[in-house]
Protein backbone atom coordinates (compact mmCIF):
# COMPACT_ATOMS: atom_id res chain seq x y z
CA UNK A 1 0.00 0.00 0.00
CA UNK A 2 1.47 3.34 -1.02
CA UNK A 3 1.08 6.87 0.27
CA UNK A 4 2.76 10.26 0.35
CA UNK A 5 3.32 13.02 2.90
CA UNK A 6 4.03 16.69 2.26
CA UNK A 7 4.77 19.29 4.93
CA UNK A 8 6.83 22.39 5.59
CA UNK A 9 10.02 20.32 5.42
CA UNK A 10 9.10 18.73 2.08
CA UNK A 11 7.58 15.40 1.10
CA UNK A 12 8.33 11.74 0.47
CA UNK A 13 6.47 8.73 -0.80
CA UNK A 14 6.11 5.75 1.50
CA UNK A 15 4.89 2.15 1.45
CA UNK A 16 2.81 0.46 4.15
CA UNK A 17 3.04 -3.28 4.80
CA UNK A 18 0.08 -4.81 6.64
CA UNK A 19 0.85 -8.10 8.41
CA UNK A 20 -1.08 -11.25 7.65
CA UNK A 21 -4.19 -11.48 9.82
CA UNK A 22 -4.19 -7.85 10.92
CA UNK A 23 -7.44 -6.92 12.65
CA UNK A 24 -8.33 -3.43 11.51
CA UNK A 25 -10.01 -2.42 14.78
CA UNK A 26 -7.13 -3.57 17.00
CA UNK A 27 -4.43 -0.97 17.64
CA UNK A 28 -1.20 -2.39 16.19
CA UNK A 29 2.42 -1.38 16.78
CA UNK A 30 4.23 0.46 13.97
CA UNK A 31 7.83 -0.02 12.80
CA UNK A 32 9.36 2.53 10.42
CA UNK A 33 12.19 1.07 8.29
CA UNK A 34 14.83 3.33 6.73
CA UNK A 35 16.90 1.77 3.96
CA UNK A 36 20.61 2.32 3.35
CA UNK A 37 22.36 3.97 0.41
CA UNK A 38 21.76 2.33 -2.95
CA UNK A 39 18.73 0.42 -1.70
CA UNK A 40 15.03 0.70 -2.40
CA UNK A 41 12.50 0.28 0.41
CA UNK A 42 11.30 -3.00 -1.12
CA UNK A 43 14.86 -4.38 -1.31
CA UNK A 44 15.50 -3.39 2.29
CA UNK A 45 12.27 -4.93 3.60
CA UNK A 46 13.04 -8.18 1.79
CA UNK A 47 16.71 -8.32 2.84
CA UNK A 48 16.03 -7.71 6.53
CA UNK A 49 13.14 -10.24 6.82
CA UNK A 50 11.21 -7.60 8.77
CA UNK A 51 7.97 -8.39 6.97
CA UNK A 52 8.23 -12.01 8.15
CA UNK A 53 8.70 -10.79 11.72
CA UNK A 54 5.73 -8.44 11.22
CA UNK A 55 3.51 -11.34 10.09
CA UNK A 56 4.46 -13.34 13.18
CA UNK A 57 3.96 -10.48 15.62
CA UNK A 58 1.20 -8.36 14.10
CA UNK A 59 2.86 -4.99 13.61
CA UNK A 60 2.54 -2.60 10.66
CA UNK A 61 5.64 -1.60 8.69
CA UNK A 62 6.16 1.78 7.02
CA UNK A 63 8.91 2.27 4.44
CA UNK A 64 9.69 5.89 3.47
CA UNK A 65 11.34 6.42 0.06
CA UNK A 66 14.59 8.30 -0.36
CA UNK A 67 14.81 8.57 -4.14
CA UNK A 68 17.61 9.54 -6.51
CA UNK A 69 16.12 13.03 -6.94
CA UNK A 70 16.67 13.57 -3.22
CA UNK A 71 20.17 12.06 -3.22
CA UNK A 72 22.06 10.52 -6.14
CA UNK A 73 22.73 7.30 -4.16
CA UNK A 74 19.36 7.38 -2.33
CA UNK A 75 21.15 8.05 0.99
CA UNK A 76 19.39 9.74 3.89
CA UNK A 77 21.28 12.97 4.60
CA UNK A 78 22.21 12.19 8.20
CA UNK A 79 25.52 14.08 7.87
CA UNK A 80 24.08 17.55 7.20
CA UNK A 81 23.04 19.99 9.93
CA UNK A 82 19.83 20.78 8.05
CA UNK A 83 18.69 17.18 8.59
CA UNK A 84 19.64 16.65 12.23
CA UNK A 85 16.97 18.47 14.22
CA UNK A 86 13.34 18.32 15.20
CA UNK A 87 10.95 19.92 12.73
CA UNK A 88 13.61 20.28 10.03
CA UNK A 89 14.57 18.45 6.83
CA UNK A 90 14.25 14.70 6.59
CA UNK A 91 13.54 14.07 10.30
CA UNK A 92 10.56 16.41 10.02
CA UNK A 93 9.38 14.65 6.86
CA UNK A 94 9.59 11.18 8.43
CA UNK A 95 7.82 12.38 11.58
CA UNK A 96 5.08 13.74 9.31
CA UNK A 97 4.74 10.36 7.62
CA UNK A 98 4.40 8.67 11.01
CA UNK A 99 1.69 11.09 12.12
CA UNK A 100 -0.17 10.60 8.86
CA UNK A 101 -0.11 6.81 9.26
CA UNK A 102 -1.24 7.09 12.89
CA UNK A 103 -4.12 9.36 11.84
CA UNK A 104 -5.50 6.71 9.43
CA UNK A 105 -8.41 4.87 11.08
CA UNK A 106 -10.21 3.09 8.23
CA UNK A 107 -7.64 0.65 6.84
CA UNK A 108 -5.71 0.09 10.08
CA UNK A 109 -5.30 1.43 13.61
CA UNK A 110 -1.92 2.26 15.13
CA UNK A 111 -1.11 2.39 18.83
CA UNK A 112 0.73 5.75 19.11
CA UNK A 113 2.53 4.54 22.22
CA UNK A 114 4.17 1.69 20.28
CA UNK A 115 5.93 3.35 17.34
CA UNK A 116 9.52 2.34 16.53
CA UNK A 117 12.15 3.10 13.88
CA UNK A 118 15.07 1.04 12.57
CA UNK A 119 17.58 1.39 9.76
CA UNK A 120 20.85 0.28 8.22
CA UNK A 121 23.89 2.49 7.57
CA UNK A 122 22.54 5.90 6.39
CA UNK A 123 19.09 4.69 7.44
CA UNK A 124 20.48 3.68 10.83
CA UNK A 125 22.06 7.11 11.27
CA UNK A 126 18.74 8.79 10.42
CA UNK A 127 16.97 6.45 12.87
CA UNK A 128 19.35 7.63 15.59
CA UNK A 129 18.59 11.26 14.72
CA UNK A 130 14.87 10.53 15.07
CA UNK A 131 15.49 8.92 18.46
CA UNK A 132 17.26 12.11 19.59
CA UNK A 133 14.85 14.60 18.02
CA UNK A 134 11.53 12.79 18.59
CA UNK A 135 11.69 10.70 21.78
CA UNK A 136 8.02 11.58 22.31
CA UNK A 137 7.09 9.94 18.99
CA UNK A 138 9.34 6.85 18.91
CA UNK A 139 9.25 4.45 21.85
CA UNK A 140 12.52 2.75 20.81
CA UNK A 141 15.10 2.81 18.02
CA UNK A 142 17.16 0.18 16.18
CA UNK A 143 20.52 1.20 14.68
CA UNK A 144 22.46 -1.20 12.44
CA UNK A 145 25.96 -0.23 11.25
CA UNK A 146 25.76 3.54 11.64
CA UNK A 147 27.83 6.42 13.05
CA UNK A 148 26.98 8.53 16.08
CA UNK A 149 24.48 11.40 16.09
CA UNK A 150 25.96 14.61 14.63
CA UNK A 151 29.41 13.01 14.18
CA UNK A 152 29.28 14.83 10.82
CA UNK A 153 27.59 18.15 10.08
CA UNK A 154 28.46 18.50 6.39
CA UNK A 155 29.00 16.12 3.49
CA UNK A 156 32.79 16.41 3.55
CA UNK A 157 32.84 14.84 7.03
CA UNK A 158 30.66 11.81 6.28
CA UNK A 159 33.40 9.31 5.39
CA UNK A 160 35.56 10.43 8.31
CA UNK A 161 32.64 9.95 10.69
CA UNK A 162 31.99 6.45 9.32
CA UNK A 163 35.65 5.67 9.94
CA UNK A 164 35.35 6.98 13.50
CA UNK A 165 37.73 9.87 12.92
CA UNK A 166 35.42 12.71 13.93
CA UNK A 167 34.23 13.68 17.40
CA UNK A 168 30.95 12.39 18.79
CA UNK A 169 29.51 15.62 20.16
CA UNK A 170 28.07 15.64 23.67
CA UNK A 171 24.51 16.86 24.26
CA UNK A 172 24.14 20.56 23.55
CA UNK A 173 23.57 22.78 26.60
CA UNK A 174 19.94 22.78 27.56
CA UNK A 175 19.14 19.53 25.77
CA UNK A 176 16.41 18.38 28.10
CA UNK A 177 15.38 15.01 26.69
CA UNK A 178 17.10 11.64 26.69
CA UNK A 179 17.27 9.66 23.46
CA UNK A 180 14.69 6.93 22.97
CA UNK A 181 15.70 3.45 24.21
CA UNK A 182 18.18 1.99 21.76
CA UNK A 183 19.39 -1.33 20.34
CA UNK A 184 22.62 -1.24 18.31
CA UNK A 185 23.93 -3.96 15.97
CA UNK A 186 27.43 -3.59 14.54
CA UNK A 187 29.62 -5.88 12.46
CA UNK A 188 33.11 -6.48 13.86
CA UNK A 189 34.63 -6.63 10.35
CA UNK A 190 32.70 -3.74 8.81
CA UNK A 191 35.07 -1.71 6.60
CA UNK A 192 32.45 0.90 5.62
CA UNK A 193 31.17 1.92 9.06
CA UNK A 194 34.06 0.91 11.30
CA UNK A 195 33.31 -1.28 14.34
CA UNK A 196 34.22 1.37 16.92
CA UNK A 197 31.11 3.28 15.82
CA UNK A 198 28.97 0.87 17.83
CA UNK A 199 30.86 1.83 21.00
CA UNK A 200 30.55 5.51 20.15
CA UNK A 201 26.78 5.29 19.62
CA UNK A 202 26.29 3.50 22.95
CA UNK A 203 28.53 5.96 24.84
CA UNK A 204 26.71 8.91 23.29
CA UNK A 205 23.31 7.50 24.26
CA UNK A 206 24.47 7.21 27.88
CA UNK A 207 25.78 10.79 27.81
CA UNK A 208 22.45 12.09 26.52
CA UNK A 209 20.62 10.21 29.25
CA UNK A 210 22.86 11.68 31.96
CA UNK A 211 22.50 15.20 30.56
CA UNK A 212 18.72 14.97 30.35
CA UNK A 213 17.94 13.18 33.62
CA UNK A 214 20.82 14.18 35.86
CA UNK A 215 23.24 11.81 37.57
CA UNK A 216 20.74 10.49 40.13
CA UNK A 217 17.88 9.70 37.75
CA UNK A 218 20.16 8.64 34.90
CA UNK A 219 22.04 6.06 36.96
CA UNK A 220 22.27 2.69 35.29
CA UNK A 221 21.83 0.00 37.91
CA UNK A 222 23.82 -2.67 36.11
CA UNK A 223 25.16 -3.84 32.82
CA UNK A 224 25.38 -7.42 31.67
CA UNK A 225 27.81 -8.69 29.05
CA UNK A 226 27.28 -12.06 27.38
CA UNK A 227 28.90 -13.93 24.52
CA UNK A 228 27.05 -16.37 22.34
CA UNK A 229 27.20 -18.41 19.20
CA UNK A 230 24.42 -18.91 16.66
CA UNK A 231 23.46 -22.28 15.19
CA UNK A 232 25.62 -21.49 12.13
CA UNK A 233 28.66 -20.88 14.33
CA UNK A 234 28.87 -17.09 14.39
CA UNK A 235 29.94 -15.50 17.66
CA UNK A 236 28.67 -12.25 19.10
CA UNK A 237 29.13 -10.16 22.22
CA UNK A 238 26.14 -8.40 23.76
CA UNK A 239 26.12 -5.67 26.40
CA UNK A 240 22.82 -4.67 28.03
CA UNK A 241 22.18 -1.67 30.29
CA UNK A 242 19.35 -1.66 32.86
CA UNK A 243 17.77 1.01 35.01
CA UNK A 244 17.57 0.70 38.79
CA UNK A 245 14.10 -0.79 38.29
CA UNK A 246 15.42 -3.48 35.99
CA UNK A 247 14.20 -1.97 32.71
CA UNK A 248 16.50 -2.66 29.76
CA UNK A 249 17.10 0.65 27.97
CA UNK A 250 20.22 0.06 25.86
CA UNK A 251 21.46 -3.06 24.09
CA UNK A 252 24.59 -3.43 21.95
CA UNK A 253 25.43 -6.41 19.73
CA UNK A 254 28.93 -6.72 18.22
CA UNK A 255 28.86 -9.55 15.68
CA UNK A 256 32.07 -11.37 14.73
CA UNK A 257 32.73 -11.82 11.02
CA UNK A 258 29.96 -9.45 9.97
CA UNK A 259 30.79 -6.78 7.39
CA UNK A 260 28.60 -3.94 6.17
CA UNK A 261 25.45 -6.01 5.90
CA UNK A 262 22.24 -6.75 7.77
CA UNK A 263 22.86 -9.55 10.28
CA UNK A 264 20.70 -12.63 9.69
CA UNK A 265 19.15 -11.23 6.54
CA UNK A 266 17.91 -13.00 3.46
CA UNK A 267 20.44 -14.98 1.43
CA UNK A 268 21.29 -12.92 -1.65
CA UNK A 269 19.50 -9.84 -0.33
CA UNK A 270 20.72 -6.28 -0.68
CA UNK A 271 23.49 -5.60 1.89
CA UNK A 272 22.45 -8.77 3.68
CA UNK A 273 24.37 -11.53 5.46
CA UNK A 274 22.27 -14.67 6.02
CA UNK A 275 24.33 -15.81 9.00
CA UNK A 276 22.87 -14.88 12.36
CA UNK A 277 22.02 -13.47 14.75
CA UNK A 278 18.85 -12.19 13.06
CA UNK A 279 18.83 -8.45 13.66
CA UNK A 280 15.13 -8.01 12.79
CA UNK A 281 14.16 -10.49 15.49
CA UNK A 282 16.54 -8.94 18.02
CA UNK A 283 15.16 -5.49 17.34
CA UNK A 284 11.54 -6.54 17.64
CA UNK A 285 12.25 -8.36 20.91
CA UNK A 286 13.74 -5.11 22.22
CA UNK A 287 10.99 -2.89 20.78
CA UNK A 288 8.12 -4.87 22.22
CA UNK A 289 9.27 -4.15 25.78
CA UNK A 290 9.00 -0.37 25.27
CA UNK A 291 6.10 1.99 24.92
CA UNK A 292 5.68 5.69 25.48
CA UNK A 293 4.39 6.83 28.83
CA UNK A 294 0.99 8.45 29.02
CA UNK A 295 1.71 12.11 29.72
CA UNK A 296 -0.53 15.10 29.01
CA UNK A 297 2.42 17.04 27.60
CA UNK A 298 3.23 14.37 25.01
CA UNK A 299 0.33 15.23 22.71
CA UNK A 300 1.23 18.90 22.79
CA UNK A 301 4.88 18.18 21.99
CA UNK A 302 4.00 15.79 19.16
CA UNK A 303 1.78 18.45 17.62
CA UNK A 304 4.75 20.77 17.23
CA UNK A 305 6.85 20.58 14.06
Amino acid sequence: MRGGAVGLAGGRRYDVYLPVGLRRRAAAPLVVLLHGCGQTPAEFADATRFTTVADRNGFVVVLPHQESRHHSQRCWCWYETAHQHRGAGEPGIIAGIVRQVIAEDRRWRIDPRRVYVAGLSAGGAMSLILGAAYPDLFAAVGVHSAPAYRSATRGAQALAAMAGRTASPPPVPGFGTAMAPLIVVQGATDTVVRPLNGDRVADQWLAFRAAALGPDHARIARTRTTTGRTADGRRSTTVRWYTTRGRKVLEYWLVDGLGHAWSGGRDGGSYSDPRGPRAATLMWQFFRTHRLERRPSMARRAARA
